[in-house]
């Protein structure tokens, strides 16, 4: 099968047009020589005009053949020995997170070795199919659209660079989708992952959600560049804890493969302070957690201490976190719900109360809990609360839910548990506008309740590549993935504007967590009871550490102004009214405009991606006042955990699609390692219009003098194509 890759350079073929136009439409001008006798000058007039034309149609040819096997090398044709087949639309999905930094001494980086191979891959497409390149961190972009000469796409591959951000693999199939949408009549879609392939990389929701209505068939195949054994250990937060004994910074660490790293913790840039440092042995698959004692009247007022796992691994960006200590000690949790019995047990929020108590001892207080029945609580204590817990609440009063949104507009956090006792009236009216879906507390509206009748709904679609349930990730020991229920709400269709994220489901049928950005601060919503009621979530191992990631995801990112690489950036901007402005200056020292929007009369500052990582200054101005203040942003930690994904889970996860992985060997060039099917015929092309140039430059320089007599004479005749002129053959 013969195709061309690139078939619009045919046009180029019209220029040879141009001569042959010039040569009809030039006037013939016949020149009249007046001699004595005209009969031998019309003789050999005739002959030597016979010969001029011959040499010169040669010539011609000669020269259109040389354009024309140009032309058609330019064009990149290729032959195929595979025969009739389907066309394929092949997506290649380059993986630029961290992870793809791993550092092996004396080897390529996977994110080196995969760029080869995405290379590779673009050279080896068949005839008729068309491919394209999308980057993937935890967000996905798209090189160009589907084509049939992806080589085009070269250039933007080369310059691309592995990132700060987690991976999220599955972002891709969001983009890919609507490639889709237009296919052409016998195709099929090929993904090709190239990846180190590590658990947090995939999320089961978005392939199932990918996989849904599709229309041609999908084949998958991950190519796995990471390394065989990897092992990495990291910061995972670090705390100021302060009590009335001690002062300290509270700091986890985590580690994955197969040994205990002994490794040592510094803090640093603290002034006045020298470094303080502690040896520690950290187990990989449980946290290690240390405390690093302060000077008990140290002011952390204004300071930011960066902190560094020594000696460095072989990920080192998550071997450092920047800390803004004028972050609280504890987070402040206001919990609402009803008092419906004096039975302790049979309470809403009793599991939720208990778990966070386990909280609350674990580190010295960290947790401070305020207890509240939705008919007694005040303003102050949503002004006061750094999260907000409803458990079963019915309803509010509108000034109490406006003092709810003012909290959590200005970046406070919402973790919202349902329950029988809730008004569906009063969420759908209240906390729900249609209109504006982003700026509601419950951003898809209320159904009715479902009961499964003696049945179970089990967890399904479950984003693991989301940092909230990254860390819950395991196959072995880990329960979040078997949690049972038996009643929630069935929501409606996301409204327009709906920026929300479905973390899990129940069946298919309905989102189990739903988390969403509401001004400054986010909103986490549970479709249960707080209590074992409707599910046996709290009953579950997997219950407290969830909950800890909840109030950290709610509260402890934005205390102080703490964010991760490749996040939103968020902040509220307190006391400086309206028409706010203001300048943002990243550790390198390049100015950055953020976005500002109003809320009512708060001010939010947005900035869309940090990539890199350390201090920044925020300088801000309004109507009212100004503030000056720092935030720090740190490397995801979601990529840590480099232990390799199960293949088997994955492979039930893409269900009916053609799924492999595969291992390249680094030493292996990358396109000895791919099917070779199609012969490349352009470079052949291009010799032969090497050839037919070199015969063209042969026949003027040799043969046209040897068919003109006229020009026997030349200077080219006697002394060779390189010879000048001289003024005494011209005038001879």
């Amino acid at each position: 099968m013969f195709t061309l890759l690139a078939p619009f350079t045919l046009v180029a073929a019209a220029l040879l047009a141009i001569p042959v136009v010039i040569h009809l439409l030039k006037p013939k001008r016949v020149r009249t020589m007046p001699f004595s006798s005209l009969r031998w000058l019309r003789a050999s007039q005739h002959k030597l005009s016979r010969r001029i034309k011959w040499h010169q149609v040669l010539l011609f040819l000669l020269r259109a053949a040389f354009l024309m096997v140009l032309v058609l090398a330019l064009a990149k044709p290729i032959f195929s020995t595979a025969g009739k087949r389907l066309f394929t639309e092949r997506f290649i999905i380059l993986d630029v997170s961290r992870s793809m930094s791993y550092d092996q001494p004396g080897k390529d980086t996977p994110f080196i070795h995969g760029k080869k191979i995405a290379r590779a891959l673009l050279a080896q497409g068949m005839p008729g199919d068309r491919a394209t390149v999308l980057l993937t961190g935890n967000n996905t972009v798209a090189l160009g659209p589907l084509a049939e000469d992806p080589t085009r796409y070269l250039a933007r591959l080369e310059a691309a660079k592995a990132g700060l951000s987690d991976t999220d693999l599955t972002s891709a199939l969001a983009v890919i989708r609507p490639m889709l949408a237009a296919s052409r009549p016998n195709t099929i879609a090929e993904l090709v992952f190239i990846t180190d392939n590590h658990q947090g990389s995939w999320s089961q929701a978005s392939v199932v959600a990918f996989n849904e209505g599709l229309k041609i068939p999908v084949t998958v195949k991950v190519i796995d560049v990471g390394p065989s054994a990897p092992h990495n250990a990291w910061i995972a937060v670090a705390n100021p804890i302060e009590d009335a004994a001690r002062r300290f910074l509270h700091v986890r660490l985590g580690a994955s493969g197969n040994e205990p790293q002994e490794r040592t913790v510094s803090v640093k840039r603290l002034p006045g302070l020298g470094d303080i440092t502690q040896k520690v042995t950290i187990t990989p698959g449980a946290f290690t957690e240390i405390n690093l004692p302060l000077p008990a009247g140290y002011d952390l007022q204004g300071k930011i201490a960066e902190l560094l796992i020594e000696p460095h691994d072989a990920l080192p960006d998550d071997d450092q976190f920047w800390l803004n200590l004028d972050t609280r000690a504890s987070v402040r949790v206001l919990l609402l719900e009803p008092q419906g019995t004096q039975i302790e047990t049979l309470q809403p929020g009793f599991h939720l109360r208990m778990a966070l108590g386990v909280l609350g001892q674990g580190e010295a207080g960290a947790v401070q809990v305020t207890r509240r029945t939705p008919d007694a609580v005040a303003d102050a204590d949503f002004t006061n609360a750094d999260v907000v817990i409803l458990a079963n609440v019915p309803q509010l009063t509108d000034a109490r839910l406006l003092a709810l949104e003012t909290r959590i507009k200005s970046g406070g956090g919402l973790l919202m548990f349902f329950g029988p006792s809730v008004q569906t009236p009063f969420y759908n009216s209240k906390m729900h506008n249609p209109l504006r879906a982003a700026n509601s507390l419950l951003p898809r509206p209320l159904q009715q309740l479902t009961q499964t009748n003696g049945t179970v709904a089990n967890l399904t679609r479950i984003d693991w590549t989301h940092p909230l349930l990254a860390p819950l990730f395991d196959p072995t020991f880990g329960d979040f993935a078997r949690v049972h229920a038996h009643s929630f709400f069935l929501f409606g269709d996301p409204p327009k504007g709906d920026t929300s994220q479905v973390l899990a489901w129940f069946d298919d049928a309905a989102p189990a967590l739903i988390e969403h950005a509401y001004g400054a601060g986010r909103v986490l919503i549970v479709n249960s009871s707080a209590n074992d009621e409707w599910s046996d979530l709290p009953r579950r191992n997997s219950f407290i550490p969830l909950l800890d990631q909840s109030l950290n995801r709610l509260a402890l990112a934005r205390l102080g102004g703490n964010f991760t690489s490749g996040e939103l950036v968020a902040l509220a901007l307190p006391g400086v009214g309206n028409n706010a402005s203001a300048t943002v200056t990243t550790p390198s020292k390049q100015s950055v405009t953020p976005v500002i929007q109003q809320f009512d009369s708060q001010a939010i500052l947005r900035l869309d991606k940090a990539d890199e990582t350390g201090i920044y200054s925020l300088k801000a101005r309004g109507d009212i006042g100004s503030v000056d203040l720092n935030f720090v942003v740190n490397a995801g930690r979601g990529d840590s955990t480099v232990t390799k994904t199960d293949a088997e889970i994955l492979r039930s996860w893409w269900g009916k699609a053609a799924f492999e992985i595969s291992h390249p060997d680094p030493n292996e060039r990358p396109e000895q390692a791919l099917p070779q099917q199609r012969v490349l015929l352009w470079p052949w092309f291009f010799a032969l219009a090497a050839l037919v140039l070199l015969a063209e430059m042969y026949f003027v320089h040799r043969l046209c003098p040897v068919m003109n007599p006229a020009s026997t004479g030349s200077s080219v005749a006697k002394h060779g194509i390189l010879a000048s002129t001289t003024k005494a053959e011209v005038r001879s």
